[in-house]
């Protein structure tokens, strides 16, 4: 264990079940899973720029959430455009 060296981190008791359940369906080390995704996402904000990495909350005033909410209750018809990226043809 020379080059080896212990961390502690904090997480949801919800996070902690789903890496327990996640280690224990793959037959894998929680140590290993843990420092594959620190350096997976280490490399990630290393090579990506900051716009790309999109929030995982968003916080909207009230105007903006009725927006979104109407949006979503009546969805705008498909271009041609997005039929055909979905059917994997390019222009």
């Amino acid at each position: 264990m020379g080059d080896e060296s212990q961390i502690s981190a904090t997480v949801s008791a919800a996070t902690k079940e789903r890496l327990d359940r996640f280690t224990e369906s793959h037959g894998l080390k929680k140590n290993y899973v843990v420092e594959q995704a620190l350096l997976y996402f280490m490399e990630a904000r290393r090579e990506l720029p900051d716009e790309a990495l999109i929030p995982t909350r968003l916080v909207l005033d009230d105007k903006a959430f009725d927006r979104v909410v109407a949006q979503l209750e009546r969805p705008a018809a498909p271009t041609a455009a997005l039929r055909e990226l979905m059917r994997g043809r390019r222009r």
